[in-house]
């Protein structure tokens, strides 16, 4: 399922990802090799996110109950640790720099779901 930026009419990937019973190996693999090209990892219920462990900068979004963009962390380092906001829910992580190359900016809504 891709993830669309209703607002603007972009997309932020071809593919999202979800975190399953295989969370442990998911991550292990996300850590040693950074989110592909064109996937976005969909985390929810999510109020925190830590890069610990990562090798590349990440795009994060933190999204409310309706797919609103509540909070962006752009090119997000590894080995840090980010907090959502208080009407934050979910958080997608995306390739560095997606979040600029689609024009995606808090406020807009998105569309994603896993099924």
């Amino acid at each position: 399922m891709p993830v669309r930026n209703r607002t603007s009419g972009t997309l932020l990937a071809k593919t999202l990802l979800t975190l399953n019973a295989h969370f442990h190996k998911t991550l292990r693999f996300l850590n040693r090799e950074g989110i592909p090209d064109q996937c976005a990892l969909w985390i929810t219920p999510c109020h925190a996110i830590y890069t610990i462990g990562m090798k590349k900068p990440v795009d994060i979004v933190f999204l409310d109950r309706e797919g609103r963009i509540v909070k962006m962390l752009r090119n997000f380092p590894p080995n840090c640790f980010a907090n959502s906001v208080h009407n934050g829910i979910s958080a997608l992580e995306l390739p560095g720099n997606c979040l600029e190359k689609s024009r995606t900016d808090t406020g807009d809504m998105l569309e994603l779901d896993p099924t």
